[in-house]
């Protein structure tokens, strides 16, 4: 174990992120900034976290990344700030980090690397790529191997499929569609998840066309359950009426780390108990 955590020989490095732009270091990378929490928590389970000398507000797992010097955070990230840490190696997020950003760290010379999961099978995929990027490839199989097999033990199947609404925003009405990672995971607890055909990665609901789809459960990831009170005056979709509400902890199951299995545990637990009473 203790092999796996120490830093491989300073060869070059290289790995395919989620653009398909193929990332070449001349050697691993030593000092890397990452701009989504799930980045964050990606390196440090692969070893690297001694590598990370900057992050983006909110990165706070686990506990020694609440240290890391902050670069931004959504409302605006500062290149200045980024290149001051003289980093060779930028870790992006895909969806999240402005593409100029990313256009000027690249113009500068800078190294990134844009992490997207959107299948569960990514996440393993990441920890390989980010492993061999900072030395750590052994660390990175390692975490791989295991997440793998933890998803393999969780799926589960229902007899009768729920039909799943994922609520991200409530007003307006928001849900994530097929192309987004939780979708996959509500899938793999044998759930169906409404309006996953949409073409877009949030899309927006009309209570009309909610009321259409007939959900039997509601999700939403939150701190606590003051989000479903909401819903009780719809107590004609089947979700209000059995009392299928359920709070996820936001995030395990927003982040698409190591912990998203932590997340899927809690849907997969959520939608067992909602077929039980169908």
């Amino acid at each position: 174990m203790l092999s796996a955590c120490l830093p491989e020989a300073r060869a070059s490095v290289s790995a395919v992120d989620a653009t398909g732009k193929r990332v070449t270091l001349e050697s691993p990378a030593t000092r890397v900034v990452a701009l989504a929490p799930h980045a964050v928590e990606m390196l440090y389970a692969v070893g690297a976290g001694d590598a990370l000398v900057g992050a983006i507000a909110g990165s706070d797992y686990p506990p020694a990344a609440r240290a890391l010097p902050r670069v931004g955070s959504y409302r605006g990230l500062s290149a200045e700030a980024i290149l001051a840490r003289r980093p060779d190696l930028v870790v992006t997020w895909l969806s999240g980090t402005p593409s100029a950003l990313v256009a000027r760290l690249r113009e500068l010379g800078v190294a990134v690397y844009a992490s997207e999961p959107r299948r569960l099978a990514d996440v393993a995929e990441e920890l390989r790529e980010l492993g061999r990027l900072t030395g750590h490839a052994a660390g990175g199989e390692t975490r791989a191997r295991a997440f793998l097999a933890r998803l393999a033990s969780q799926r589960q199947s229902l007899a009768e499929p729920p039909r799943v609404f994922y609520q991200l925003g409530h007003e307006p009405l928001t849900t994530l569609a097929g192309g987004q990672i939780v979708t996959q995971v509500i899938r793999a607890c044998g759930g169906e998840p409404l309006f996953a055909d949409q073409p877009v990665l949030v899309a927006q609901v009309s209570r009309e066309a909610l009321i259409a789809a007939h959900p039997e459960a509601i999700l939403a990831a939150a701190p606590d359950d003051g989000w479903q009170a909401a819903w009780q005056r719809w107590s004609l979709l089947p979700a209000v009426r059995e009392n299928h509400l359920y709070t996820l902890s936001p995030d395990l199951i927003s982040r698409p780390g190591p912990r998203l299995l932590d997340g899927m545990a809690e849907v997969c637990a959520a939608l067992a108990d909602t077929a039980a009473t169908q």
